[in-house]
């Protein structure tokens, strides 16, 4: 006779890890930032038998410009204003691995037609400074908000494509001394895949604040 102890199966622990990673992505403040992100998808690797994968790629970000001696937050500090820890760019890193595992749960994935069009759109767009209601206003919903809903937060979008490597990220920020009250200002516009460098696009608005080498 086989007793039901109440213990999960392995199915619903795999759910409810994917469920936590995915959460820790959009509020990663309220999870504890990097080293969350670190653990949860370890434990989900290990989970779908995967951790060796997962092992080899989370240790090949510094290998690929997306990670620094301390972790990914390091490399975003050389990127956008500030000493805080940049918790939403940081998420999008992760997210981009969580998409190529097929582990990111989006609100929408565009089409190839439309991730095309935006990779297209990308270099003459961000030549004038943009806020975050431009960035949905052309590009749509995103796929995935990371950072929170209140709407003068900083705040990363994620837009991904059907495609493993087709990701792109809008890192937005607010100058809380100078402009509390307005939108988000998109300082970096970041496509995933290539060459850390040359996936990098700035507004005007991000060259003038990003931080002196």
């Amino acid at each position: 006779m086989i007793v039901d102890d109440g213990r999960p199966s392995a199915a619903q622990m795999h759910a409810y890890l994917r469920g936590r990673a995915n959460d820790c992505l959009r509020r990663p403040g309220m999870y504890g930032g990097e080293v969350a992100h670190h653990l949860l998808f370890d434990a989900l690797a290990f989970a779908d038998g995967r951790q060796e994968r997962w092992r080899v790629a989370h240790g090949g970000l510094r290998e690929r410009g997306r990670s620094g001696s301390t972790g990914v937050g390091a490399v975003f500090l050389r990127l956008l204003p500030g000493e805080m820890r940049h918790d939403d760019a940081v998420a999008s890193v992760y997210a981009e691995l969580a998409h190529e595992f097929r582990w990111l749960d989006t609100d929408r994935v565009l089409d190839d037609d439309e991730y095309l069009d935006l990779v297209a759109a990308l270099p003459s767009w961000v030549a004038e400074d943009r806020t975050v209601s431009d960035v949905r206003d052309r590009f749509g919903p995103p796929s995935c908000l990371l950072g929170g809903n209140n709407p003068r937060c900083p705040k990363t979008l994620l837009y991904v494509g059907p495609g493993a490597d087709q990701v792109a990220c809008f890192h937005l920020w607010n100058d809380w001394s100078a402009s509390a009250g307005e939108e988000p200002l998109l300082l970096v516009a970041r496509l995933g895949g290539g060459p850390w460098d040359s996936s990098l696009r700035f507004t005007p608005e991000g060259a003038r604040r990003r931080p002196a080498a």
